[in-house]
C-alpha cells in the first residue's frame, strides 16, 4: 500500500462564476509521498497532464478535475463536502491499486498539454448553424472543453461531409479524457 490515508481534508467553494452551478473543491494532505505512482497512472488514465519536473499529475475523471502532488490531492467539481470526501477515498483506492499492479504496467513519462477551445474549434465544421443550441461554433467549442455539452450535439459533424473531421475530433477528445460519442 502506497497511500495509507489523509492527515487533513479541507473543502471549499471555488470563486463564483455567474450562471454556473456551485460546486465544492477539496484538498487533502497525504500521509505518504505518492509521486512514485504518477508514471503508472499517466499510462492507464486518459487525458492526463504529467509534469515530472514539478511532480504533478492532472486529469479529469468522472466529471471532476483532479491534480495529484507528491503529498497532496486537489479535487474540483464535487456536489458537496461528503461527495468530495468519498471521491478522495476513491482516488486513494485507485492510487493503491495502480501501485500494487505497477509490475504489469509500462510507465509513461509522456507529457501532454491541456485541450483548448482552439484545438476543438479548428476541427469543427465552422458552419455556425446553431443546431447545437449555441450561437457559434466557437461558443460550442468553449462549452465542449468545459464539458457543458457533448460532441453529439454538432449535427453537421456527424454527416458524411465531415467524416474525416469527425474521426480527428473524436480521437482528440478521447485522448484528452473527454466523453465521446457512441456514434461514428
Amino acid at each position: 500500500m502506497l497511500l495509507k490515508g489523509f492527515t487533513k481534508i479541507e473543502t471549499f467553494f471555488p470563486p463564483c462564476h455567474p450562471g454556473e452551478v456551485e460546486t465544492v473543491s477539496a484538498t487533502a494532505q497525504l500521509t505518504d509521498d505518492i509521486s512514485a505512482v504518477f508514471p503508472y497512472l499517466n499510462a492507464i488514465l486518459k487525458g492526463t497532464i504529467y509534469n515530472p519536473k514539478d511532480k504533478t499529475l492532472s486529469f479529469r475523471k468522472d466529471g471532476r478535475g483532479v491534480t495529484l502532488y507528491p503529498e497532496k490531492i486537489l479535487v474540483a467539481g464535487c456536489k458537496n463536502a461528503e461527495e468530495a470526501r468519498e471521491y478522495l477515498e476513491k482516488l486513494k483506492d485507485l492510487i493503491n491499486k495502480t501501485y500494487e499492479e505497477k509490475d504489469k504496467i509500462t510507465p509513461s513519462y509522456k507529457t501532454r498539454s491541456r485541450l483548448t477551445v482552439l484545438d476543438i474549434y479548428r476541427l469543427l465544421p465552422k458552419t455556425n448553424c446553431r443546431k447545437c443550441g449555441e450561437a457559434t461554433c466557437m461558443a460550442f467549442a468553449t462549452k465542449l472543453v468545459t464539458e457543458e455539452t457533448c460532441i453529439d450535439k454538432c449535427e453537421p459533424l456527424f454527416t458524411d461531409d465531415y467524416k474525416n473531421e469527425r474521426k480527428k475530433i473524436l480521437k482528440v477528445l478521447e485522448e484528452a479524457g473527454y466523453k465521446t460519442s457512441e456514434l461514428e
